[in-house]
């Protein structure tokens, strides 16, 4: 999954850094249009993870049907789901 551009490097190092002081508008659940589709994304700030999934009724609770994608080294997880 390619970056989709909502977490920009600017903020990773903010974010980083304890000083992005709106990163509440970036991480969690947000209802979007991302190239076109809308849906929704989800970021999480999950650093000692192994791995991180998004799961409902929509993909049957299977975490392996939805995986978050990590975002370098910031220990956020992202994945945008049409």
């Amino acid at each position: 999954m390619k970056q989709t551009g909502v977490i920009t490097d600017v903020d990773r190092y903010l974010f980083g850094n304890g000083t992005h002081y709106e990163i509440y508008n970036k991480l969690g659940a947000h209802p979007c249009t991302i190239r076109g589709k809308k849906g929704i994304y989800f970021a999480v700030w999950a650093p000692h993870a192994k791995a991180v999934s998004v799961v409902g009724n929509f993909n049957g609770w299977d975490p392996e049907k939805s995986p978050m994608k990590p975002l370098a080294d910031s220990g956020i997880y992202e994945l945008f789901i049409p």
